[in-house]
């Protein structure tokens, strides 16, 4: 994954603290801060994450695939936030910001996804760059927009990981 932001806005913090309230609310927020940059078919974003404490089993010293999975979540939901609330997205056409909160955990799901993982990163500190790409609707007995995702870690000690998703949004608006 090469893709680099070009003019990559940050994230508000209130946008991020809504979107990521579900995450708080379970003492499991990672995502420091983030950038993003959105057009109709694309959604790219760069973050910070820290993890001090796993939400759900004592540390183990290093980043894992259950974390991978909550990482790419949080960054991918922060990420279109802001692409939603401005209408860049055309699927999205008729929601405003308070709809994406709304239906982001009940119309949100991951339909495959697969990991890759180099070199142990460091879960304190890491970064991660997300890239969605090639949106399409898909018309079947359950209308969704097809979102595929990939996403690569880091940290400053060479640590490395990587991930493949394929996202589906339904209760979609737009693209009737």
């Amino acid at each position: 994954m090469s893709t680099s932001l070009s003019s990559p806005a940050e994230i508000a913090e209130d946008v991020l603290a809504a979107v990521l309230e579900p995450y708080t609310y379970k003492g499991c927020r990672y995502l420091i801060n983030a950038v993003a940059q959105a057009s109709a078919n694309t959604v790219v974003a760069e973050g910070n994450f820290a993890i001090t404490e796993s939400a759900y089993i004592r540390s183990t010293g290093h980043f894992n695939a259950v974390e991978l999975v909550l990482c790419f979540n949080q960054l991918a939901y922060s990420a279109f936030a802001p692409a939603i609330g401005d209408g860049v997205i055309p699927a999205f056409h008729g929601w405003g910001l308070e709809d994406y909160y709304k239906h982001q955990l009940s119309s949100m799901f991951i339909r495959t996804s697969s990991s890759r993982f180099k070199r142990p990163i460091d879960a304190t500190k890491f970064s991660a760059r997300l890239e969605c790409r090639n949106f399409e609707i898909v018309q079947r007995t359950v209308r969704y927009l097809r979102v595929p995702c990939a996403i690569e870690f880091w940290d400053a000690q060479g640590g490395s990981a990587y991930g493949e998703f394929e996202l589906a949004a339904l209760n979609i608006p737009g693209c009737q």
